[in-house]
């Protein structure tokens, strides 16, 4: 399909309209205040089987990962203690260890296990955006952005960097589905600045991350996002905006319900068709669609209570690392004016 083509280039990146340099934030002084190295050290003080404390200020335990995927979560952490096995200072395979821990929901072990590969190859982007993302799933926005931002500094002028995405993104017996370094670096950077809740902050980001999107079904994630911000800014006509550039055609090459919501914000999909899948799509893939219905109810202050029941009901799965999760969560905590919780 042509969404899994790495470096493919879609209505020439849909992202030109953002790149107006009165809009953008220099990216490397975004980078520079993350410039020096430091350890990352993860407290949670109910419980040391806790993985970290929510946003709302409940302890959280272990993920709840699907069962579709954990074969493939098994093989990919063997490999990499038999690649470490042959080799322990093997680059890849490290960063593969503390991927395939991640992705088993062991997320402070893997913030442990990046740290240490940090200290000897602090100049490598790829450790640096993979702890974030970790922190980022584990509620440290600062230190998360913080990392993402020193990822981007050291990806400047560097061809793009090939990363395999993660076991919940590639269907089930499908090929490898690839996305890139740098793209990842602004998206979740976007995310994180989004869910702490500075809306100006993400947007220049998150455009960037369009630019960057090597992929249909990117693309489409970074556009949504985008297009939370924007509204968040309250700016509707840049809202607009961002949906003017979103195509109906592009369902024929991607398979994320990003692009369902997009298109549904844009008029094209039925309310009742959005709300059937978040009721009866996959824990996450369901919780993407919960959450738009929840962000299209903030939308409107009259709606605040059902706003509210929304949000608790993309809380309610089992995967709380997943970021529509997250964003709830950060929703929640604003609306309740829950103070940040003691970590």
């Amino acid at each position: 399909m042509g969404s899994r083509t790495a470096g493919m280039r879609i209505e020439d990146r849909a992202s030109r309209a953002f790149l107006d340099p009165s809009m953008l934030v220099p990216l490397v002084l975004l980078a520079l205040s993350a410039c020096a190295t430091r350890p990352v050290r993860l407290v949670v003080v109910s419980s040391s089987l806790a993985q970290t404390i929510s946003l709302l200020g409940d302890t959280l335990y272990g993920v709840s990962l699907s069962g579709a995927g954990g074969p493939e979560r098994v093989r990919n952490i063997t490999a990499a203690r038999e690649a470490l096995a042959r080799d322990s200072m093997d680059l890849n395979a490290r960063l593969r260890l503390a991927r395939s821990t991640a992705e088993l929901g062991r997320l402070r072990e893997a913030v442990e296990l990046y740290s240490r590969i940090a200290e000897a190859h602090f100049q490598d982007p790829r450790v640096f955006r993979e702890r974030g993302e970790a922190l980022l799933r584990l509620r440290h926005l600062d230190a998360a952005i913080a990392d993402l931002r020193r990822a981007g500094l050291l990806a400047i002028g560097r061809n793009a960097i090939l990363e395999a995405a993660p076991v919940e993104e590639v269907p089930e017996a499908g090929p490898v589905i690839f996305t890139t370094v740098q793209f990842r670096i602004f998206f979740f950077q976007g995310v994180a600045l989004f869910c702490k809740g500075d809306y100006a902050a993400a947007y220049p980001v998150l455009a960037e991350a369009i630019r960057m999107a090597p992929t249909t079904d990117d693309l489409a994630r970074a556009m949504l996002w985008l297009f939370f911000a924007a509204r968040r800014m309250g700016d509707g006509a840049e809202g607009a905006n961002v949906l003017g550039l979103v195509k109906p055609e592009w369902i024929e090459n991607s398979e994320v319900p990003e692009l369902e919501l997009l298109l549904a914000f844009k008029g094209l999909i039925p309310t009742d068709s959005i709300r059937e899948h978040a009721w009866n799509r996959p824990d996450e893939s369901g919780a993407i669609y919960r959450y738009g219905i929840a962000y299209f109810m903030q939308l409107r202050p009259d709606r605040r209570p059902d706003a509210e029941l929304w949000l608790e009901q993309t809380r309610s799965g089992s995967n709380w690392a997943a970021l529509p999760y997250l964003a709830a969560e950060a929703d929640l905590a604003r609306l309740r004016g829950v103070k940040k919780p003691i970590r």
